[in-house]
């Protein structure tokens, strides 16, 4: 039983708040409206994703310094932020990757560099998969294997969110607790979670979605999937304070990307890319080079 209606059916009219600034604007793709934010320059191309709850406000400090050097473009994936759900979206790794490649086909991008984390990194390498020709390089964050995650997600995922339906009506009814225990797992002790909590609460109130129930029922039926990309360069950056993959094996990721260079950030949570920012780009250029 597929429980997404419910979310389809929440979102299907309700407005969006958001003030769409310079440089945002939506794409009409196969499943639904994507927010996007594009710095639209005559630069080598970057596909970013946030890792929800978190938005593309959250990456406004990481596309600045990106920007330099590249065309930034930063969307919501359906379910976060102000990108609602279709009924033709069931969150598996086919119809996301399909999803990466129609926001490419809208801005007429032939190749691009993937910027995912966690488990939309499962999406990026099967659009690396699949397109081989249109993804330059997959440069990752938190993404273990699609094996070790049915690990994580077994302990760290409500059982209620687990279940269609059930899941879908507990998350709509939670989900700003859902944000704050995130983050007060997925972040370093010492860090401010603050600024992290308001703006993905900010977006909720502006009409954001956070679809955690759905993402989570439509990866546990990709769990026998066999992602495998050899043709493509990856690299795996890895925080290593992130209390909810304590015991995650990162390197598990290898059974996916046999030839991903794997670096470790000691002193970072669940968000290299956002909590070493500088460090995080720096190694991206350096990869991109190659």
């Amino acid at each position: 039983m597929n429980g997404n209606f419910v979310d389809t059916l929440r979102y299907r009219f309700k407005k969006k708040k958001a003030v769409l600034e310079q440089n945002f604007f939506f794409i009409a793709t196969d499943y639904g409206d994507v927010r996007v934010f594009d710095t639209k320059e005559k630069k080598p191309v970057l596909l970013s994703v946030p890792d929800g709850p978190n938005v593309i406000e959250h990456h406004q400090n990481l596309i600045s310094k990106l920007s330099r050097d590249y065309r930034v473009i930063c969307f919501e994936y359906i379910g976060v932020g102000q990108s609602y759900p279709n009924s033709k979206y069931d969150y598996s790794c086919a119809k996301a990757s399909r999803l990466i490649i129609n926001v490419m086909d809208s801005l007429c991008i032939e190749r691009a560099a993937l910027c995912f984390s966690c488990s939309n990194g499962f999406y990026a390498i099967k659009a690396a998969e699949q397109f081989p020709e249109r993804i330059h390089h997959l440069f990752l964050s938190q993404t273990p294997s699609l094996h070790a995650m049915e690990e994580w997600t077994a302990s760290n995922i409500p059982k209620l969110l687990k279940y269609p339906v059930v899941g879908q009506i507990v998350n709509s009814l939670s989900e700003e607790k859902l944000i704050k225990t995130w983050y007060r797992y997925a972040l370093p002790k010492e860090t401010d979670r603050s600024p992290f909590i308001d703006t993905a609460i900010n977006n909720l109130n502006k009409g954001g979605c956070f679809c955690l129930s759905g993402l989570v029922q439509g990866l546990e039926n990709e769990k026998i999937s066999k992602l495998h990309v050899l043709e493509v360069p990856s690299t795996l950056i890895w925080g290593a304070k992130d209390y909810t993959h304590r015991k995650t094996d990162y390197k598990s990721i290898l059974e996916h990307l046999p030839n991903c260079e794997i670096i470790e950030f000691e002193n970072c949570g669940h968000f290299p890319e956002l909590e070493a920012t500088d460090r995080y780009v720096e190694l991206l250029k350096e990869a991109l080079k190659t």
